[in-house]
């Protein structure tokens, strides 16, 4: 088990070292591949029964969570009766992989209308990029609307490894709003968008039990199996209409 987390942290010192010396933050990766290598090196020193020990599963859920749309940005018809609730990461890779799966669920024959996709922002704390991404993101909303969120949100999702400022105003520019609008929208409403990122993951953590991401809910159940013909199934197995 131990030897398989050595690969991961060998292949992005190999990656660093293949950075330019001018590269930034070559630095900060080193210390950071420094502090994984000695941890792996804490848990190979564990003895084997507790590594090894099972974690408790969560209890099986019993009713639906509420989790109110409010004013999160909506992909499809707003009129939809199922909501498929997602609470996202724009640094968490496997929150890049199922933005395509939200955008085939309301393109898809039998969920189209029937479906819309709700974004609650639950940035993680060890995701420093995570964060201003999301205001980025709500800035975006904020000049063009919920489509202007989505394409930049679908912007971030794929390139997850240039989360910068600078990116961001060259993708508001690539999906067609007003860049000086965005970048003053994001100045501005700085604490209002901090406000919005505070209450929908407390919202997540306290009445959904968030604690990682991607956590997609439909109609308040969760959705496990994370896919299209997953969210059918779920709409049939608990009765939700649509």
């Amino acid at each position: 088990m131990f030897k398989q987390l050595l690969v991961p942290v060998a292949l992005i010192g190999a990656l660093a070292a293949c950075q330019p010396p001018s590269a930034g933050g070559s630095k900060e990766l080193v210390e950071r591949i420094e502090k994984l290598e000695k941890k792996v090196e804490a848990l190979e020193k564990r003895p084997a029964a507790a590594a090894a020990a099972p974690r408790e599963a969560p209890p099986p859920q019993t009713e639906a969570y509420k989790i109110p749309a409010g004013d999160s940005p909506v992909l499809g018809a707003k009129s939809a009766k199922v909501e498929l609730v997602i609470f996202s990461d724009y640094q968490c890779p496997f929150c890049s992989r199922i933005d395509p799966m939200l955008r085939d669920v309301v393109k898809d024959p039998e969920l189209k209308d029937k479906v819309k996709v709700v974004f609650k922002q639950f940035p993680l704390s060890f995701h420093k990029d995570a964060k201003p991404t999301a205001k980025a993101a709500l800035a975006a909303r904020d000049v063009g609307g919920d489509k202007a969120f989505w394409d930049f949100s679908e912007k971030a999702y794929a390139n997850q490894r240039a989360l910068t400022p600078e990116n961001y105003s060259v993708w508001a520019k690539e999906i067609d709003i007003n860049v000086a609008k965005f970048e003053k929208s994001l100045k501005d409403n700085d604490a209002k968008f901090e406000d919005i990122i505070k209450t929908e993951s407390e919202l997540g953590a306290k009445e959904a039990k968030v604690r990682g991401t991607p956590s997609l809910f439909v109609n308040g159940w969760e959705l496990r199996q994370r896919s299209v013909d997953g969210v059918k199934q779920l709409i049939k197995e608990k009765n939700l209409g649509g």
